[in-house]
């Protein structure tokens, strides 16, 4: 197929569809937030299409209506400690350290997931602090151009942050800043199913594909990716591939497998982003900290607490200290003002009007020494003499 017969309006509504229905996804459904960032990027591509010349237009792909809200919401210090209590339980009492602090400088410092696992002590290539040399300076925080908005940047380092990473010996500020420590776990597979050693899989692959392989192996079609992603050379592939794997091909691949059975320990060394995320979800999931309620209406599932949650939950904290937004811009490394006035600018408007509120009602609660002599008073001011008011009276009268 060529781009201009895919790139129809036709199909790329179907496609919008069947996303929004759970296609290839690891839920039941998905948010009309989350279709439109994905075909977001597919119409990026087809307009890439057009300006070399594959495609005749770009079809008028309607974007679905969704609700601009929080995918989730700022968690409270109370339930962040929740979160770290539950964390040995989900990660191993032998690895909880590392994981509590790697929790911690995310709650410290507002980062994001990517941000925290690229977070070096002196690596200039990458997030790195920087400690003042005056006294009347305050550490800060360089931010590489890798992160999100493709800037590089520099940052108020948060004291909270400053105090966490003062905690760490001197001899110990090498290397990565957050590095939660390699953990080991059971993974359940089917008992049928196996892993092929490297020389059989190297010979399936030029004539299979991988859902081929994956239905033949009892596993995932992720598994068999991963397979071939680790094999020290990729051989090509035919253009046309079996679906199914004959018996004897079957055979042939079970022949010495790398593995079988039930269970399978898996050590992990450095985790990757991703996966520091999922760790996470399950602390908070464990923590029992919902963030979003599902809801049949927006097509939400419920969502438990997230690295991005933490993160929201320090941009709350700054903002319930009287942090200004264009402040709260800076910290939080928005692309743009707006990003911060759309998730953060309805709080901050409701904090301040709360404010101004109960400064207004208080104040006129409360009389003056004056007032409050003639009246009684509501507070603890003196009250005036009879003869204060008898002098007060005729001087109202000469008036």
């Amino acid at each position: 197929l060529l781009m201009a017969d895919v790139a129809t309006l036709d199909r790329l509504e179907y496609l919008q569809e069947r996303l929004l229905a759970g296609d290839e996804c690891r839920y039941d459904e998905r948010s009309p937030n989350t279709v439109n960032t994905l075909m977001g990027a597919v119409m990026a591509f087809v307009r890439f299409c057009k300006g070399r010349g594959w495609v005749v237009e770009v079809p008028a792909l309607q974007k679905l209506e969704s609700d601009e809200v929080m995918k989730g919401r700022p968690i409270t210090e109370s339930e962040f400690q929740k979160m770290l209590v539950v964390t040995p339980k989900v990660v191993g009492a032998s690895s909880a350290e590392s994981w509590i602090f790697t929790l911690k400088v995310l709650w410290e410092s507002g980062f994001r997931v990517g941000d925290v696992m690229n977070f070096s002590w002196n690596d200039p290539r990458c997030i790195h602090p920087i400690w003042p040399t005056q006294s009347n300076h305050f550490p800060t925080i360089v931010i590489a151009s890798s992160q999100k908005n493709g800037r590089v940047q520099e940052i108020p380092m948060l004291p909270g942050l400053v105090d966490l990473l003062e905690s760490i010996p001197s001899k110990d500020r090498k290397g990565w800043v957050v590095n939660p420590e390699a953990v080991e776990f059971d993974l359940k597979v089917k008992a049928d199913s196996f892993k092929p050693n490297s020389k059989q899989l190297a010979k399936a692959i030029p004539h299979y594909s991988n859902l081929a392989i994956a239905e033949a192996c009892g596993v995932s079609e992720a598994a068999v990716r991963k397979w071939v992603t680790d094999l020290p050379q990729s051989p090509e592939r035919n253009i046309h591939l079996n679906e199914r794997l004959p018996k004897h091909a079957v055979v042939q691949l079970k022949k010495d497998p790398k593995r079988s059975g039930s269970t399978t320990t898996r050590k992990t060394e450095r985790f990757t982003v991703e996966r520091v995320g999922r760790i996470i979800c399950r602390i908070g999931m464990e923590a029992g900290i919902v963030v979003q309620h599902a809801s049949k209406r927006t097509s939400q599932r419920e969502k438990f607490a997230s690295a991005h949650d933490i993160r929201r939950g320090c941009a709350q904290r700054l903002i319930n200290h009287g942090v200004s937004a264009e402040t709260l811009k800076v910290v939080m490394r928005h692309a743009s003002f707006s990003t911060t006035e759309k998730h953060y600018g309805a709080i901050r408007t409701a904090q301040n009007a709360a404010a101004e509120i109960v400064a207004r009602m208080k104040s006129s609660t409360q009389n003056s020494a004056f007032v409050g002599g003639l009246v009684g008073g509501l507070g603890s001011e003196a009250s005036l003499t009879l003869d204060e008011i008898s002098a007060l009276k005729s001087l109202l009268a000469r008036l």
